[in-house]
């Protein structure tokens, strides 16, 4: 069974003895990493080597399962192109060769 995890926080004392919460970066619960392709788009690229569900919408396609793996409990499917979020539609992400492509399986807001 998959889940998503949240921010892991963290208690800790500063030089004034004080506590504070230290928080982390996220961590999800599942990557799909893929190489780019030249002049196509990262759904693609998704689609060639994994079987995806998706829904289309105005604003392009968003992926509502990997390999089986859905979209649920407060947690979503997100991608990065070379370690940078996309702020476009998977389908409308045109990618080069060996661009690093990230499939990202996290809570939502995080």
């Amino acid at each position: 069974m998959l889940s998503c995890s949240t921010q892991d926080t963290t208690d800790q004392m500063n030089a004034e003895g004080t506590n504070e919460q230290a928080i982390s970066h996220p961590v999800d619960s599942l990557v799909v990493d893929l190489t780019g392709e030249d002049s196509i788009s990262v759904f693609d690229l998704l689609t060639a080597s994994h079987e995806v569900d998706y829904q289309k919408s105005a604003m392009g396609v968003f992926v509502t399962a990997i390999d089986s793996v859905e979209n649920g409990g407060g947690c979503f499917w997100i991608y990065s192109v070379n370690d940078s979020m996309a702020q476009i539609g998977c389908d409308k992400y045109i990618i080069s060769d060996n661009d690093v492509v990230k499939w990202h399986f996290r809570r939502a807001g995080k």
